[in-house]
């Protein structure tokens, strides 16, 4: 007996695999509850807090890089969405502050990152 291959298997694979493909890498937005850092302190001299305040706003006034140091423990670089770049500027004028930022978590060699979508000041 022979087989016959029907030409829409091709399509019907592709189509699956392209299916596939979106859902595994799509990404969600994500809202993350914490202190908005100075990175620069933050790394070499784990400065937190009220008492660095007025240091970690003039790092960030500079374009020193901004992170957020989660209720869960979790550091996450900020980085401004090009479409939202106001969202940024928002949150990093609110150094040592408690903030929630919402934005797409990307992990990308180790390094945590946050693309700053909407900020909401706790403060």
């Amino acid at each position: 007996m022979k087989h016959t291959k029907t030409p829409y298997f091709g399509l019907l694979l592709t189509a699956f695999l392209f299916i596939f493909s979106t859902n595994a890498f799509a990404q969600s937005s994500k809202t993350i509850k914490g202190e908005v850092l100075d990175m620069s302190c933050y790394v070499t001299q784990e400065a937190t807090g009220q008492g660095h305040k007025k240091c970690a706003q003039a790092c960030l006034d500079k374009g020193l890089p901004a992170g957020i140091l989660g209720e869960d423990g979790n550091v996450y670089l900020l980085v401004e969405d090009h479409s939202a770049a106001d969202a940024y500027k928002e949150v990093i004028a609110h150094a040592a502050e408690k903030v929630e930022v919402t934005g797409k978590v990307i992990d990308k060699n180790g390094v945590k990152s946050l693309v700053v979508e909407k900020v909401t000041v706790k403060g």
